[in-house]
């Protein structure tokens, strides 16, 4: 089925983020100068600021209008899901003369707690309202036609909902990290890509684009997970049947530093994460065939 329904085809860019302003601001600009020529597209960037002390709400709330700010009610237990938060919309305009430094499709949300990554991407995806979700880290940059590459690859393939490109490691400076490259493979099966995935063979991270409708339909980020929430519903996209279009294109500039996550991501941990994931989904991935295997 054509995920467009004859609209145009509009892609929501979503950042959850924690105190890191400079990289955010980086992030930000990295796609708002994304060049979409010739295609007539369109994108929005969400951002959804989790309980920031570095002045990340002070800087957004003084460059964007009070129709493009919300704010989620919470008690700061972490306890209520995405879909029972209240949202409140700002009604105070506190940009300088009614002008800001930030463009009008960008989107900021608000949550005075810090909340666990896979709920703050559902906060983000809920307030979007593009057919397609592209995710970008609030640390890492988009190359100039990286959403101009995921929506050709969607107007060529109609049909598909799921699309995975190539990405860069660089050091906190943007500097490259020779051999440190990541690159996708081409799979026959989602069957195949699963069995790579168990086999620790392979792994899928914020390279990614895939239509709402495919979120929806396996019920999006599980807000039970603490870590690898992100490859957690790739497997679910591929346990429903969805193989992902492979792009040969590098998408972004995945950032390495002392405060990231990827820092200390050793063969153990993906292991143990590989594992938590397999048990929440082992019935149907033993229906497929697929085993944890976890080769070194």
């Amino acid at each position: 089925m054509n995920q467009l329904e004859g609209r145009k085809l509009k892609i929501s860019v979503v950042t959850p983020s924690h105190n890191r302003l400079e990289y955010l601001k980086v992030a930000v600009m990295s796609v708002q100068v994304n060049v979409l020529a010739p295609l007539d597209i369109e994108f929005e960037h969400i951002i959804h600021d989790c309980g920031s002390t570095d002045g990340t709400k002070e800087y957004f709330i003084a460059n964007l209008p009070p129709q493009r700010i919300f704010y989620i009610k919470d008690r700061g237990d972490n306890k209520e899901s995405t879909k029972d938060r209240q949202w409140i919309q700002a009604t105070e305009d506190l940009r300088k003369d009614g002008k800001g430094e930030l463009a009008d499709n960008i989107t900021f949300i608000r949550s005075e707690h810090k909340v666990p990554p896979s709920q703050a991407r559902n906060i983000c995806i809920q307030k979007s309202t593009g057919q397609y979700i592209c995710v970008l880290d609030d640390d890492d940059v988009f190359l100039q036609r990286t959403i101009h590459n995921f929506a050709y690859a969607i107007l060529q393939n109609p049909t598909k909902k799921f699309f995975v490109s190539d990405f860069l490691r660089v050091n906190e400076h943007l500097q490259y990290m020779a051999k440190e490259d990541y690159y996708g493979w081409v799979f026959s099966s989602p069957q195949e890509m699963l069995q790579a995935i168990f086999d620790s063979c392979h792994f899928i991270q914020g390279n990614v684009c895939f239509s709402r409708k495919l979120y929806d339909e396996v019920g999006g980020y599980d807000e039970s997970v603490g870590m690898a929430e992100d490859l957690d519903l790739y497997v679910r996209f591929l346990i429903h049947g969805h193989l992902n279009v492979y792009l040969p294109i590098i998408s972004h500039l995945h950032r390495m530093h002392t405060a990231n996550f990827s820092i200390g991501c050793d063969r153990d941990k993906h292991h143990s994460d590989l594992t938590e994931i397999y048990n929440r989904n082992q019935d149907k991935l033993k229906v497929m065939g697929i085993k944890l295997t976890l080769s070194n």
